[in-house]
């Protein structure tokens, strides 16, 4: 599908929906456009700044709507014709950096484990010596972004160097459905073709499984296969972004069958796992940062492993553009002022920016003095509100939280937390404040 005709199609969704006012849409978004930043991510380009910000409130639901239609897990920025012009660059540089490696980057080596994904990781490996009898299908389950196409093509590529005997077929959910289950809704020919194709293969991945929900007769004839393959021996490793009793759309005969093998999750990263994904991806750029750049980027972007390695990109590119630093060891500083762009996620999603901008806008103050040394009084209960909801909301300890406000001591945040804290024992006026500043982070 054309990008034209994705947006099209996405234009029509917005109209007959409620989640954008008609007016906004005609003067904010009708003019915008779809363009590629590379095989798997989107950016809808606008010409007006404030467009971005309608759009990133109905991004959840824009990203959905895109992956459905795509039949495929898509990532979705939103970006000016300028910025846009810049992440091209880089999404060029990530995409040549691929075709030297052809794929070969989804090895189990450079896997990066830790508590958040250790149980997928060792699942994974362990059917490989196991094919058809260890856990029968494995069924690898999480958000976007997290490594399970990682896995998945690391077990791919793990079988194809060891055993060139098996016939190992990998597919993405809409690549299956295309290759697989449409030929077997087609002419008798091509019925047996494909008939044929599927009694070769010995180890099934699906990924994104997802997207063949509400299938009609192709989830039929999807339970059939899936029926063989196991009663065959034949393993199977299938992801998706739910556990298996929360996929809709699933005859529960199917459902059933995944839950007969092995379902593991894949979680968030934690700080030290984050922290080895930084290690790595700096390590293969040749970027030389200090450890609190490093807990900088673990804290503010660690959700995921695309979003870090989308930061080390931007990072690796603006050094490429300003030569004379290449091969310095980049402070945090230089980190914080590189990123100053992309560290603001307005909509459901929780940022440490997001909340000193939100409190900053609630105080009057200026957000870059909430990290300053600024004695003045607003400021100061400004950055301590600050400092309280990142503990509160992100979960983040007293050290993380330190490093996210300017190199904060621990003590100083600790001092910080308890002051709000008695302030909201006490005053009821500041906790009806803290209430509608907690309600505008976290809607």
């Amino acid at each position: 599908m054309t990008n034209a005709a994705l947006w099209k199609k996405i234009k029509e969704w917005l109209i007959s929906s409620d989640l954008i006012e008609p007016n906004v849409y005609e003067e904010y978004v009708k003019n915008a456009s779809i363009e590629d930043l590379s095989e798997n991510q989107k950016a809808i380009v606008v010409s007006k700044e404030i467009s971005k910000y309608y759009l990133e409130n109905i991004k959840t639901e824009l990203k959905e709507k895109i992956s459905i239609i795509l039949e495929k897990d898509t990532s979705l920025t939103f970006l000016s014709k300028d910025e846009f012009r810049k992440e091209k660059k880089i999404s060029e540089i990530i995409t040549k950096k691929k075709k030297k490696n052809n794929g070969k980057e989804f090895i189990f080596e450079s896997f990066i484990s830790g508590k958040s994904n250790s149980e997928a990781f060792n699942a994974s490996k362990a059917v490989i010596n196991s094919l058809g009898n260890k856990w029968n299908p494995l069924f690898i389950y999480g958000d976007s972004g997290l490594g399970k196409t990682h896995l998945l093509k690391a077990i791919l590529n793990e079988l194809e160097n060891t055993n060139e005997d098996l016939n190992v077929k990998y597919f993405a959910s809409n690549d299956f459905r295309k290759e697989i289950l449409d030929s077997l809704l087609s002419s008798f020919k091509d019925i047996e073709q494909t008939k044929l194709e599927m009694n070769e293969i010995d180890v099934l991945l699906i990924d994104d499984i997802q997207f063949l929900a509400n299938s009609g007769k192709t989830n039929e004839i999807f339970f059939n296969i899936f029926n063989s393959f196991i009663e065959e021996g034949k393993q199977i490793v299938i992801t998706s972004d739910k556990f298996p009793e929360l996929l809709n759309g699933f005859d529960k005969r199917l459902v059933s069958r995944f839950n007969q093998g092995l379902s593991v999750k894949i979680e968030t990263p934690d700080l030290d796992t984050a922290l080895k994904i930084i290690d790595y991806k700096t390590g293969g750029s040749n970027l030389n940062l200090t450890s609190d750049s490093k807990k900088y980027i673990a804290s503010h972007f660690g959700s995921d492993v695309r979003k870090i390695e989308g930061i080390i990109n931007k990072i690796e590119f603006k050094l490429i553009q300003e030569k004379d630093t290449i091969g310095e060891v980049i402070e945090l500083d230089t980190v914080q002022k590189m990123l100053e762009d992309y560290s603001y996620a307005p909509g459901g999603e929780i940022t440490v920016q997001k909340i000193k901008n939100v409190v900053a806008l609630n105080y009057g103050v200026n957000v870059k003095s909430i990290d300053a040394k600024n004695k003045v009084a607003n400021v100061v209960l400004a950055r301590h509100v600050s400092m309280y909801l990142t503990n509160e909301l992100m979960k983040k300890n007293y050290s993380e939280v330190g490093i996210l406000f300017g190199g904060k001591d621990h003590t100083t945040v600790i001092n910080a937390c308890n002051k709000i804290k008695k302030a909201l024992n006490e005053d009821k006026i500041f906790k009806t404040t803290m209430k509608k500043i907690k309600k505008e982070i976290t809607s």
